[in-house]
């Protein structure tokens, strides 16, 4: 049985308001990501929406381009026949090829900006996962600080200390837009 002493009571509350500081400030920084998070979140849903839309005006876009192409090849019979008129069957063609090529280039612009806005979501993606490790750190930091106190644990406090210091370093980063990505970890927890 430990003796109750000035020094000892002196001790456990230096613990105990190193562990209150250590959990006030993990978790005002968990609500203060937990905003940008969210923000991510709706980025990535978002950009999500623009891709199907962008690849659906793509499909129309390529549909239209082949109706007009099979109309181009009925224009070819239809210049074969005898008693059509040619400049008639010439003024079509010409403004079925014009239209292909306004098709061609509606294509190429909805692919490329389908494809900007996937390379836009996988970076949306790599910051909602530094988000996410930056939030399981800390989580696992507060556990931490909550088992020193109770078993009266400096060394507990520090192991707390280094998963906060990585969870915030994580989430920082996140917030700042910087890439830091350790896939090992994203692996694991995702």
């Amino acid at each position: 049985m430990e003796i109750e002493t000035p020094e000892n009571d002196r001790a456990d509350r230096q613990l105990t308001n190193t562990v209150a500081i250590t959990v006030v400030a993990i978790s005002v920084f968990l609500a203060l990501q937990g905003v940008k998070s969210g923000n991510v979140a709706q980025a990535l849903e978002s950009t999500k929406a623009d891709i199907v839309d962008k690849w659906n005006q793509y499909q129309a876009a390529r549909l239209k381009h082949d109706l007009v192409e099979a109309a181009l090849s009925t224009n070819r019979l239809i210049a074969a026949t005898p008693g059509v008129d040619p400049s008639v069957v010439a003024t079509e063609r010409q403004r079925a090829e014009k239209a292909i090529a306004a098709y061609v280039e509606r294509e190429k612009s909805y692919q490329e900006q389908a494809k900007a806005l996937e390379d836009k979501l996988e970076g949306l993606n790599k910051r909602d996962d530094q988000f996410d490790v930056a939030e399981a750190m800390c989580s696992l930091a507060l556990a931490l600080a909550a088992i020193a106190i109770l078993a009266e644990s400096w060394w507990l406090v520090g192991l707390s200390w280094i998963f906060g210091a990585f969870g915030v370093t994580m989430g920082g980063a996140a917030m700042a837009g910087v890439t830091i990505y350790p896939q090992w970890l994203v692996d694991i927890l995702t």
